[in-house]
């Protein structure tokens, strides 16, 4: 009787949305994001990808809406969150420090973001995952 409860319990897990068990990325949890692509521009409009080293960008970022900061993973370096708006299943976020302005929207279904950062010499481009853990 206990291996068909447990069978039971396991099918009706198995059938539940995978959205549904995940942790939501609306903001109103911490999220950790990874990033998968770099692509640094010039002024004049040359791009070319590169990796987050060279670009000087972590590779992993913690994203805290409730606190409006945007930190490494060690907490070294942060930036705030100045603006948060949701619409149509996107989170987006906005903020500025250091003489650059960045912005970041993320896909509250998939978790997957695309981000700018710019300066007066250039921009970023960036896209990777977050995921709610």
């Amino acid at each position: 009787m206990r291996t068909v409860v447990v069978i039971s319990v396991l099918i009706g897990v198995a059938m539940v949305p995978a959205a549904i068990l995940a942790a939501p990325m609306d903001g109103s949890a911490p999220m950790l994001c990874a990033l998968s692509s770099v692509t640094e521009c010039s002024r004049q409009g040359d791009c070319e990808r590169v990796l987050p080293e060279v670009a000087e960008v972590p590779t992993f970022v913690r994203v805290n809406v409730p606190q409006k900061v945007l930190s490494t993973i060690d907490g070294s370096r942060t930036s705030p969150i100045t603006t948060v708006e949701r619409a149509n299943g996107r989170l987006m976020l906005q903020g500025m420090q250091n003489n650059r302005v960045w912005g970041l929207v993320i896909n509250e279904e998939s978790g997957r973001f695309s981000a700018t950062m710019g300066e007066d010499d250039g921009a970023l481009l960036l896209s990777g995952a977050c995921i709610a853990p």
